[in-house]
């Protein structure tokens, strides 16, 4: 009987023991969980809006806003995916919940991250086809549709090994006398972390090399961009009856029609209208700023994950300022999730002008 009452004593001294170090990590840790929690309820019902809008409210017509929805969708499960782990990872520091949970978030993180950057990519094919070979084959609806599966499984195959390197890990703290559970790189010998360095290599490879891709293919689109619009301002000039003319503004204006392989030309005396003319420069632009955006968003975290993978000590030699700083600048890369409804509201007038019918304000 004494002996069930000093094990039942001792197991609400360990649990308290536990709970008491786990609660003083989760308020140092309050400055960044406040922050992810604002990125969260901002991003994910901005995305839905922005999921609805595209999908039911606008014109069905055009193939140029087509990866809108798919990105906007990735976009969500990311935001929410990888917000519950970081979440999680804050208020359950050292009793992180079970051995599925870590690996499944860990690993859906990446995934959706990943498809998202992937997609970017996609999307800077697509732009540079319909701007700077639009009398080449164009990608039509069917190979849109299967360069998002292609993102998607790329992403599941390329990090499978990240199962194998990552899980829950005892944590001890000599002051309680009590171990702890976190979610963080498995420890091994020294032949298993080169491999996961092999692997992260890899991994930032594959992914600085889409960067690269989406930037060569932007100048390109926007050398053209800035030629056309320099033929433009001599069209003006010009009677916009000539056939030449009609064709330019046609190249100008391509992202307002169903997308072929060639586009349309018009016959002569045919009107065009006025605001068709820079309907491809500001999707272009639009996809580019995203792009853009996405890249500084991902650069922080990309710094910190090379030197954390050099230097294992990283984090538990900061001070508690560069700590939480460096914090932040790891998770920045959710940033690049919830900023591009905006980035749609500043160029796409016929979005905007939905969303505000869609909250009353017409």
């Amino acid at each position: 009987m004494n002996e069930n009452i000093s094990d039942i004593s001792k197991d609400i001294q360990h649990r308290a023991y536990m709970l008491y170090w786990n609660e003083q990590h989760t308020e140092y840790l309050t400055p960044n969980t406040i922050l992810l929690s604002i990125f969260l309820l901002i991003g994910v019902p901005s995305n839905l809006a922005v999921i609805f809008v595209y999908q039911f409210r606008l014109s069905k017509k055009t193939n140029g806003r087509y990866f809108i929805v798919p990105l906007a969708w990735v976009d969500t499960v990311a935001l929410l995916i990888s917000g519950a782990y970081n979440l999680t990872q804050n208020t359950k520091h050292v009793i992180f919940p079970g051995f599925g949970v870590c690996k499944v978030l860990k690993y859906l993180s990446y995934v959706t991250i990943s498809t998202s950057l992937y997609l970017l990519g996609v999307i800077a094919i697509q732009r540079y086809l319909k701007i700077c070979r639009p009398f080449k084959r164009q990608m039509n609806l069917t190979w849109m549709r299967r360069s998002v599966t292609i993102c998607v499984l790329a992403s599941v195959v390329l990090y499978i090994p990240l199962l194998l390197y990552y899980g829950p890990v005892e944590i001890r703290n000599p002051y309680f006398n009590v171990t702890g559970c976190q979610c963080s790189k498995l420890p091994g010998s020294q032949t298993k972390l080169k491999w996961l360095k092999i692997v992260q290599g890899f991994w930032f490879i594959v992914s600085f090399g889409d960067v690269i891709l989406i930037t060569i293919l932007y100048i390109f689109i926007t050398k053209v961009i800035i030629k056309n619009a320099r033929k433009m301002k001599h069209v003006k000039k010009k009677d916009r009856t000539d056939p030449k003319i009609q064709i330019i503004m046609q190249l100008s204006s391509g992202d307002n029609e169903p997308e072929t392989a060639t586009p349309n030309i018009e016959a002569p005396g045919n009107p065009t209208k006025s605001n068709q003319q820079n309907a491809a420069f500001k999707i272009s632009l639009m996809f580019m700023t995203i792009s853009i955006v996405g890249f500084l968003a991902y650069l922080p975290s990309w710094t910190l994950i090379v030197i954390e993978t050099s230097n294992p000590s990283f984090w538990k030699n900061l001070s508690s300022v560069s700590f939480r700083l460096c914090l932040v600048l790891r998770r920045m890369y959710m940033v690049n999730h919830l900023c591009n409804p905006f980035i749609y509201g500043v160029f796409d007038t016929a979005f905007r002008v939905e969303v505000k019918k869609l909250f009353g304000k017409d």
